[in-house]
């Protein structure tokens, strides 16, 4: 049972640095010009880091605990989503939430959340 929780935790390590990859593509990706895609690009995954660390990370002294952490990460996930669809990735999105809804419910029963 030990081995699950810690391929859960790592599990959730890698789609936290996916998260960030997903948005800094897709704001480089953008049909704008190139001073917007640049901007969005490392301004986006910058601002998602900033919000995680504020009150996702573990260590944080402003965590959210609950149903509001559940609430922001499903957020932030969601929007990765939606990312993943505007760049015309139906699999990829499904696939995604799919990985974070059930890493957040094995989190959710492993305490680990």
């Amino acid at each position: 049972m030990n081995l699950i929780k810690n391929s859960n935790i790592a599990i959730a390590f890698l789609l936290e640095i996916f998260a960030i990859f997903i948005l800094g593509y897709w704001g480089f990706t953008l049909q704008s010009n190139k001073i917007i895609r640049v901007t969005v690009g490392l301004l986006a995954p910058v601002s998602i880091i900033a919000i995680w660390s504020i009150w996702c990370a573990p260590s944080s002294r402003h965590r959210l605990e609950g149903l509001w952490l559940v609430g922001l990460k499903c957020l932030l996930f969601g929007i990765m989503v939606c990312c993943l669809l505007s760049m015309n990735q139906p699999f990829a999105a499904i696939f995604f939430g799919v990985m974070v809804i059930i890493n957040l419910g094995a989190s959710r029963y492993f305490g680990t959340l």
